[in-house]
């Protein structure tokens, strides 16, 4: 956690670049959602159970994905704004990422926990199936595809790791940014009323003992 750099570059702009690609990527998983709405189809990016199956169930999880898409998204673009408005702005972005975290490796459990745009091993093997014409694969190539699944998944997972690291160390950094101000900065205590009028006496007092 030492250290204001990370990689090849500072962890401010480590930390701008993973908020802009996590909102990028948030915007896909946005448009992949309104497409499957628009085509009646199932969207790529998202995973679904049994229960979307009633149109009550389906309408609750797509306005939860929504909502979710967009506070994660918001958190995003707060980031571009740390620099003008301090570390506070980096927060949810961590807070985002731990929870991403989190619900990612929960998420091979069980599908459901996974935040929209979450891989998932259904997804995988519905993906390959697709490429093969909705064929179902044999042993070989469920073996591929487990295997494939698993690096990405992995590589998925150390990604989100890394941008939550950096935004913490960005969150410190800006953090210790404003401290050496405040401690440097001079206090100057006024006088009271009282000490002001006793001052004055004092002053004015050699001019009437001249007089």
């Amino acid at each position: 956690m030492s250290g204001t750099r990370s990689l090849c570059c500072h962890v401010n702009t480590a930390t701008r670049s993973s908020a802009l690609l996590y909102l990028v990527y948030n915007l896909l998983v946005a448009v992949d959602l309104i497409t499957g709405i628009i085509r009646e189809k199932d969207p790529i990016t998202v995973s679904y159970t049994e229960m979307k199956r009633t149109h009550g169930n389906c309408i609750f999880e797509m306005s939860t994905n929504f909502i979710t898409l967009f506070l994660m998204s918001f958190s995003s673009v707060l980031v571009m704004l740390s620099h003008r408005k301090g570390s506070i702005c980096v927060m949810p972005f961590a807070m985002f990422m731990f929870i991403d975290v989190a619900l990612s490796l929960l998420s091979l459990f069980d599908a459901r926990f996974g935040l929209p745009g979450t891989p998932t091993y259904g997804d995988a093997l519905r993906l390959a199936s697709n490429l093969k014409g909705g064929a179902r694969l044999d042993g070989e190539e469920l073996n591929r595809a487990t295997l494939i699944f698993g690096v990405l998944f992995v590589m998925y997972i150390l990604l989100k790791v890394y941008m939550l690291q950096v935004s913490i160390r960005c969150y410190y950094a800006l953090k210790g940014e404003r401290v050496p101000v405040a401690e440097n900065s001079v206090m100057v205590k006024l006088p009271s009323y009282d000490e002001a009028l006793k001052m004055k006496h004092e002053v004015m007092l050699p001019i009437s003992q001249k007089s």
